[in-house]
């Protein structure tokens, strides 16, 4: 009885983070890059204006994620600052990079 309650709740656990993964692969996409879909499965030739184009997008969404992720770092300063969360005194136990 007991064995059979941990395969289930095995089980269960394994359906639940298989279930997750569409969810970080939908995270993942591009919305104007080279489409990989089943139907386009070459790239563009080199030099042509879709591959200018590709590549002018990922510079684009580069420097987006960059300047985003920099005010996110930002402002997680600017809140410790104003909660007084500074690391003034490091633990024996904390990384110091």
């Amino acid at each position: 009885m007991e064995l059979t309650m941990r395969y289930s709740l095995l089980a269960a656990t394994a359906a639940l983070a298989l279930s997750a993964l569409p969810a970080m692969a939908d995270q993942n996409f591009i919305p104007m890059g080279q489409d990989y879909g089943l139907g386009n499965d070459a790239a563009p030739p080199l030099d042509s204006e879709q591959s200018k184009f590709n590549a002018q997008v990922d510079i684009y969404q580069s420097e987006v994620y960059n300047r985003n992720l920099e005010k996110k770092q930002f402002d997680s300063n600017i809140f410790n600052l104003t909660q007084q969360q500074t690391p003034d005194v490091f633990d024996s136990d904390q990384l110091d990079y």
